[in-house]
């Protein structure tokens, strides 16, 4: 996923303000969901929650007004009732990230009792992407 950072998430220096990062976390955790042909609305309206349980950022170098930043995720661990996710967060065109990061995530009812990871969950996780010849979600 590609983000353009806007003027009302920098601070006064013109940087990426520090929360603004688990926004892009969360727009990328959609997208993830979205291109791989998933309804995250859906899966909530059918009575099972993603919810962030833990997360991690390393801040390594500072983000500013109008770059153009390539947040990449992986699903790097499925569990009984869990997942994890690892991300990079990279200026477009450089190599070195300017922030790494982690989230944990439970799967729970509305209720907020823990469940056990579904198979449509596993699967909506690790299935590739669905994208037309132009590279869009259909």
């Amino acid at each position: 996923m590609y983000v353009r950072v806007n003027y009302a998430d920098v601070d006064r220096m013109g940087l990426l303000h520090h929360t603004v990062y688990l926004k892009y976390l969360e727009r990328s955790r959609e997208e993830f969901i979205r291109r791989r042909g998933g309804d995250y609305a859906a899966l909530e309206d059918s009575g099972v929650l993603v919810v962030v349980v833990e997360a991690n950022l390393r801040y390594r170098r500072p983000a500013r007004f109008d770059d153009v930043l390539a947040v990449r995720l992986e699903v790097t661990e499925i569990g009984a009732a869990s997942m994890r996710i690892a991300y990079e967060i990279r200026r477009e065109g450089e190599d070195e990230p300017l922030a790494t990061a982690t989230t944990r995530h439970a799967l729970v009812s509305r209720d907020g009792r823990v469940l056990r990871m579904t198979p449509e969950v596993r699967d909506l996780m690790t299935r590739p992407e669905v994208v037309d010849r132009r590279g869009e979600v259909p």
